[in-house]
C-alpha cells in the first residue's frame, strides 16, 4: 500500500457548508489520504456528513477515514477508521478486513507496538512538538520520536505541533510524513 507524506485530520465542522468548502479546497489542493473528524458532533449529524464528505473525496481519488464505529464506517462507503487511543485500548484484533485502511493514535511506545500486534496499516505518534491541545504532555522530540518508531514495523506519521515546515526534520526521523490540519487543510 503506498502512503502519502501528509494525512490531514479535519479540523471540527462548525458550519457545514463552509467546512465543506474548504475540505474541497484542500483535496483540489492535492490531499489523498485524509481523518473525518468532527469531535463533539452527535453519531447522526456526524454520520450524514460523512456521507458527505466521503462523496465530495471519491471525486478527487481521496481515501476517507472515519473516528466513528466499523459499522458507520461500512455504512458510508468509508476506506478505513481511525482508532485514537481510547479507541485502541478497546480493541484486541484488527476492527475492519484487510481491504480496508486501519489507522491508529498512539502517544507510548506500547500503544505503538498494540497497533502494530492489531495489523494496523499504519499509525500516528505524538506530540512531537509543544501543541496547545495537550499542554499538559510532555513532547516526545525528533530524538525520541525516531527511536520509538524504529522499534515497529508499521508506517508512523508525526502529530503534535508540527507543520508543514517541519516536512524535512520528520523525514530524516524516519517518518512516513505528517499529520495534521496545519498546512493541509485550505480553510
Amino acid at each position: 500500500m503506498q502512503l502519502p507524506s501528509h494525512y490531514l485530520i479535519t479540523p471540527s465542522p462548525v458550519d457545514e457548508s463552509e467546512f465543506l468548502k474548504a475540505l474541497e479546497r484542500s483535496l483540489a489542493a492535492g490531499i489523498s489520504l485524509m481523518q473525518f473528524r468532527a469531535k463533539g458532533m452527535g453519531e447522526e449529524n456526524y454520520q450524514a456528513l460523512a456521507e458527505k464528505v466521503v462523496a465530495l473525496a471519491r471525486g478527487y481519488d481521496c481515501r476517507v477515514l472515519l473516528s466513528a464505529p466499523t459499522a458507520m464506517v461500512l455504512k458510508v462507503g468509508a476506506d478505513g477508521v481511525h482508532l485514537d487511543s481510547r479507541a485502541l485500548a478497546a480493541c484486541d484484533s484488527r476492527p475492519l478486513p484487510s481491504d480496508y485502511l486501519v489507522a491508529a493514535s498512539a502517544h507510548t511506545l506500547e500503544e505503538l507496538k498494540k497497533a502494530e500486534a492489531l495489523g494496523a496499516d499504519f499509525a500516528l505518534l505524538s506530540p512531537v512538538k509543544y501543541t496547545k491541545s495537550h499542554p499538559d504532555i510532555e513532547p516526545l522530540g525528533w530524538t525520541r520520536f525516531s527511536e520509538m518508531i524504529q522499534q515497529v514495523s508499521l508506517p508512523v506519521f508525526a502529530l503534535g505541533g508540527v507543520s508543514v515546515e517541519d516536512e524535512e526534520a520528520a523525514h530524516k526521523a524516519g517518518a512516513q510524513g505528517l499529520a495534521g490540519a496545519r498546512g493541509y487543510w485550505r480553510a
